[in-house]
Parts: C-alpha cells; structure tokens; sequence
C-alpha cells in the first residue's frame, strides 16, 4: 500500500487533461516544522521508541488509528510495515520515536524536517555514550524518582560516565559559559545539554530531545519529559562537554 496512491492517481489524470503545473528552475519547497500522521499497523499498537530503532527503548504505546504530531524525521534501522520497507523514523511530539513505516502522513518520502543533533564534543575527552545512547539510557529510567536532586550525576551518567566531577549544576553551566560552549539562542539540537538557573542556586541540566523537547529529572518529581523552558530559568544550551567527568 502506498501512502501516495491517491496523489498518484490525481497525477495521473491531470495529465490526460494536458493541466501544466509550473515549476520555478533554482527553488525548492522546503520541509514542514510539523506535520500531523495517523497510525496504521492494521491492529496492534505501536511501539515508541527512545531513539530510531528497534533496539532502544520501549517507553509507552500509540494505539492504532491514533493521530500523531511529527516534529522532525531521521534515518535508522530498517524497518518493513504497513507502507513498505523505510529507514525513516518520525520523532513525535512527545519526544519518542517510531517507523515511519507504519505512519500514514500522504507521502512515501520525507515531510517534516531531518532532527538536528548536536556536534560533537572535544575529541580530549570523548563520551562513552553518544546522543542516542544517553537519551536510551534516560528513557530506561523514565519514571523513576530516584535521581531527584541528582540531575547532574543523571546526565553524566547517561552520557556513560560515573559522575560529572562537577558538584553542582549551576558551577557546570558557569563553566560551559565562560568557556564558549553555552548557546543562548536557537532550539537546542538533539542530544545536547540544556542548562537551567533554579530557586536553590544549585541549577538544573537536562538532556533535549531535539524539538523543544528535554528528558530529565525534577517531572512533576520524576524523570520525564518536558519542553525545554518549562523549567524556568533557562541558560542555553551546550555540547555534551563534560571535562571534569570520570
């Protein structure tokens, strides 16, 4: 089944009619920030994922027939479903992932945006877990309010280390500030650190999603996820640099 046959067929008969439609030479449409799909696996629910593939995380379901937000579209593992066989992979707007495989959105290609993900951090001090990885790692603890008060300690961790050598997350954004790494505007990219001032002075760090979206501690008393600024007090956003980690 195509997700274009209908587009298809009235291509098709416009040009029995001779209808021309004019294109400019030297422009091209550009890609939606959003765009809304439905849901079809003939039955079963489907599975959102924290990243794009089948090996990340199982964090929650989309029944079938549900209509769905698409922020951004990114390549991934392979995967063959209800429109076929694509490696194209829908981030939703609440920052999961699923196949696009199994979306209907008109169009067998690419509608929305690719994901931005955030650069890399200095080769001296490389993270054991990519930006994948660590947001799979987050969501593998979505839920849990063990780590409250321990949003520092959550990112180094999920980035793979044992600690951030940092003893606050308010000293962390200072350093990333005045040594150049902190953004202060544009959307933070996928897999990039959003740093927060907070009531305590202590500060707050969070791991975005991409979109707008963050996964961290301190949801409503638990790891979650949230639009970037709801926590208030937002510093801007670095690479995952963590000098002092170990």
């Amino acid at each position: 089944m195509w997700k274009y046959f209908n587009v298809r067929i009235t291509a098709t008969v416009a040009a029995v009619v001779g209808l021309v439609i004019a294109v400019v030479p030297g422009t091209a449409s550009a890609a939606a920030a959003s765009a809304p799909g439905t849901v079809n696996t003939a039955g079963s629910p489907l599975t959102v994922r924290s990243g794009p593939g089948t090996s990340y995380d199982s964090w929650r379901t989309v029944a079938d027939g549900a209509g769905v937000t698409l922020l951004c579209q990114t390549s991934g593992e392979s995967v063959t479903g209800t429109y076929g066989t694509t490696k194209l992979w829908d981030l939703l707007s609440n920052g999961g992932m699923v196949s696009d495989a199994y979306i209907y959105t008109g169009s067998d290609g690419q509608i929305v945006n690719n994901c931005t993900y955030v650069g890399d951090e200095p080769a001296s001090k490389t993270n054991p877990r990519a930006a994948n990885g660590a947001i799979n790692w987050a969501f593998q603890r979505y839920g849990s309010s063990a780590y409250e008060n321990m949003c520092l300690s959550f990112v180094a961790q999920a980035y793979g280390w044992g600690g951030s050598g940092w003893n606050t997350a308010e000293i962390g954004g200072d350093w990333e500030s005045s040594h150049g790494y902190l953004h202060t505007t544009g959307i933070p990219p996928r897999g990039a650190l959003t740093w927060y001032h907070n009531s305590t002075g202590q500060g707050h760090v969070a791991i975005s999603l991409g979109e707008g979206k963050v996964v961290s501690t301190s949801v409503a008393g638990q790891v979650g996820v949230a639009g970037y600024t709801d926590h208030g007090m937002y510093r801007g956003w670095s690479v995952a640099y963590l000098p002092a980690a170990w």
